[in-house]
């Protein structure tokens, strides 16, 4: 039974591995206890005891070099073999920072990254070592600059028109935030944001964003032509599931004396898909604000009716990947027709993005969409 749950059993006394082998496997103690020892400088043994549910062997697992111990079992042990493709993927899925930190602190525990058993890395272990630590630096050193460029005001907000299909007059705009670093230049949004995310710097970009979106709303109202305009301002899912946000938004909206009912949050799916309980009081606290709710990228994720009719969401868009397709796939075209129809008939209006042709305004036009957005109307510019 044990062979069959691919286990390995040691009996009292058996040796596991010995220091200055290679280590392709880590252990998970299931049942009974090894002893660890380890040579100091010095000459001395050293003895620790591992017992049951703790893992050891990594660190040779992990970098490659030889073990830096003796390992023996104490007891009968049987163990859970974790082998190094295994651990392989794990890291590949890790970010980058947390890789070139966890080699560093274990090169400083081997002594200066010298392999105890004299044996340089190889030409293909370098390579991808100073790939990774170029990469990590590389964040850490971005995500430095983030909390500058927000103390220096380095950030600008950038706005989107959307525009009402049945007049083509603007309706109103999305906030979109963009970073002019002074020596890297342009640095697009998708990778400070996404670095921002893992940091919990978002948090303190979100707030920044949604404060400058209010302040500049009353120049950029003076450009709408609808009876109720708005400006939409991104938040994720970070943001969302913050302790005070709820009162946050209400500080900055009092601020900046911004009408609630112009403002609109657009949030992704991944807010309520991690917590969807306490997704359902936070938004039902920002409505009780007067402040509308709309879920981005409809159609690219998890959304269901249980989604839609649950939460109160006023507003659907439309990801852009099936708006540029609808008028050369049929199947596009019947995605975006049978979202329009589910949103109005649970009370939404329906926002497109992406629209860059007139012709793609005009089918979409057909099948009853309220709003657009995308370079047929305007590229996101900068407030004048």
């Amino acid at each position: 039974m044990l062979e069959q749950l691919n286990r390995e059993v040691y009996a009292v006394g058996e040796v596991i591995f010995r220091e200055g082998e290679a280590g392709d496997c880590a252990y998970i103690v299931e049942d009974g206890c090894v002893e660890v020892c380890v040579t100091t400088a010095g000459g001395e043994q050293v003895v620790k005891q591992i017992g049951k549910g703790e893992l050891f062997g990594e660190i040779a697992l992990i970098d490659h070099k030889p073990r830096t111990a003796t390992v023996r079992a104490r007891d009968k042990s049987v163990l859970i073999p974790i082998r190094r493709q295994l651990v392989n993927e794990l890291l590949d899925k890790t970010d980058p920072i947390v890789r070139h930190l966890l080699l560093l602190v274990m090169e400083r525990f081997r002594g200066n990254g010298h392999c105890v058993a004299g044996q340089p890395a190889s030409d293909t272990e370098s390579a991808g070592r100073n790939k990774l630590r170029g990469e990590a630096t590389q964040k850490l050193a971005l995500a430095h600059d983030i909390t500058r460029a927000l103390s220096n005001d380095e950030f600008a907000m950038y706005y989107q028109p959307i525009c009402d299909l049945s007049t083509g007059h603007v309706a109103g705009f999305e906030a979109l935030i963009r970073w002019n670093h002074p020596t890297k230049g342009q640095i697009s949004p998708l990778d400070f944001l996404w670095l921002a995310e893992r940091t919990g710097q978002i948090r303190e970009i979100g707030l920044w964003t949604l404060e400058r979106a209010c302040r500049d709303w009353p120049v950029l109202r003076q450009q709408t032509n609808h009876p109720t305009p708005f400006v939409s301002v991104n938040m994720s899912a970070n943001q969302l599931t913050g302790d005070g946000f709820v009162e946050e938004v209400s500080s900055i909206i009092k601020r900046c004396a911004m009408p609630s009912s112009e403002l609109k949050l657009e949030l992704t799916e991944t807010v309520i898909i991690n917590n969807p309980d306490q997704a359902l009081r936070l938004l039902e606290h920002l409505t009780s604000l007067n402040i509308r709710l709309a879920l981005d990228d409809y159609g690219t994720g998890y959304s269901g009716l249980d989604s839609l009719q649950r939460y109160p969401i006023a507003t659907m868009k439309i990801d852009r990947a099936f708006i540029s397709n609808m008028l050369t796939s049929e199947q596009s075209r019947e995605i975006v027709n049978s979202s329009i129809s589910l949103a109005h008939s649970l009370g939404m209006d329906v926002i497109a993005e992406g629209i860059e042709e007139v012709e793609t305004n005009e089918a979409l036009l057909n099948l009853k969409c309220n709003f657009g957005q995308g370079w047929h109307f305007g590229r996101p510019a900068a407030l004048n």
